[in-house]
């Protein structure tokens, strides 16, 4: 018994009404695939395992806009900025290091974006800008970005020995590297899928204690009624200005990971198809629940991929196709409306009987 108290006070800090999952029976199981995931890699072929891991770098922008747009109401299509511009800065500072410093660039880079990013949430929310023209001038910073990074070809615009390469995009970007000499580890393949699988972890575990603790109550009150929180004492715009810097930098931290994993980053990461399609992935997957968006991200960019090996117009098909029916049938998401079935299901079977709790009040 005394196993079973310290257990669930251990956890009662990632459960909650913010998040989908609470029961013992949730845990073991969530245990047993965090197990599988990361023994997945010592069967898996190199090729599929690396490029498993590429698909799991989306969730972390997946995550970006779950937790922006699902919990606390914030409609941003600046999410891919903030993706593609932490490739570019990543890099920038790895190209012009030594390998053995690769992971301070990749950090670097990470607080470079969230500092522009409290730099635009600022003019964003301390200005004034309506909920109705957040999504307006989010997207005109993505496509601003790409134009500009676009018109980058030629020597002019080099810097170090980086060259960012214009509609070519940056090449030559080394992968990330832990420690120096014959005892570094550099993140290819099977590395690299242990790495993004335990950021992965991290992240998520994070996401969970931060959404049920009153940090996430004061998102979701925002997403609710701000008129409303904002009466209650609270500061609105501080709360959203936050949340988008932690959204930004999730968002940073999948562009620095697909720069490392792919070599290369090009102003195409900050289009308007890549700035639509996490909109579609948070959509289909349920934007109020990160597990959903997880699941919903993964799959839908590993049958985006399959699809673009045959035709790329079924790929664009397909996602139109997909956001037409959650909204016609799905507006919770479609993993979500599976997670809730699976919840009232759970929910109308008998409670198991606690002999233990019995036995101990004889």
């Amino acid at each position: 018994m005394a196993h079973k108290s310290r257990l669930r006070t251990m956890l009662a800090a990632f459960n909650g009404p913010q998040t989908v999952g609470s029961s013992p029976t949730y845990w073991i199981g969530f245990l047993a695939v965090v197990c599988l995931v990361f023994a997945y890699p010592f069967f898996g072929e190199n090729y599929a395992v690396s490029n498993n891991g590429f698909l799991l770098v989306w969730t972390f922008l997946g995550l970006s806009v779950c937790i922006l747009w699902g919990y606390t109401g914030i409609f941003s299509f600046g999410q891919t900025a903030f993706f593609g511009l932490a490739g570019y800065a990543y890099g920038i500072m790895s190209i012009n290091v030594a390998p053995e410093y690769s992971m301070l660039a990749a950090l670097a880079a990470i607080v470079v974006i969230m500092l522009l990013s409290a730099f635009i949430g600022y003019v964003i929310f301390y200005g004034g800008i309506s909920s109705l023209y957040i999504a307006i001038f989010t997207l005109m910073l993505t496509l601003l970005a790409e134009t500009l990074l676009n018109r980058t070809s030629g020597p002019t615009f080099t810097i170090g020995q980086a060259s960012l390469g214009g509609s070519n995009g940056m090449v030559g970007i080394p992968p990330l590297q832990f420690g120096w000499g014959d005892w570094a580890v550099i993140f290819v393949d099977k590395p690299f899928f242990w790495l993004v699988a335990t950021l992965l972890l991290f992240v998520f575990l994070g996401l969970r204690l931060l959404l049920n603790s009153n940090w996430g109550y004061l998102m979701v009150a925002t997403r609710e009624d701000p008129l409303r929180t904002q009466l209650f004492g609270y500061d609105v715009r501080w709360i959203q200005l936050v949340t988008y810097i932690i959204a930004a930098g999730l968002g940073g931290l999948g562009g620095v990971l697909f720069a490392s994993w792919n070599n290369f980053i090009s102003p195409a990461s900050m289009g308007m198809t890549a700035a639509t399609l996490p909109i579609i992935w948070v959509a289909a997957g349920g934007r109020s629940s990160i597990l959903a968006v997880v699941i919903a991200t993964f799959a839908l960019q590993w049958i985006n991929q399959q699809l673009a090996y045959s035709s790329g117009q079924y790929s664009l098909l397909f996602f139109a196709v997909l956001l037409l029916v959650t909204v016609m049938i799905f507006p919770k998401g479609i993993v979500s409306t599976v997670e809730n079935w699976i919840s009232r299901r759970q929910s109308a079977a008998p409670a198991p009987v606690d002999h233990e709790a019995l036995q101990g009040g004889e």
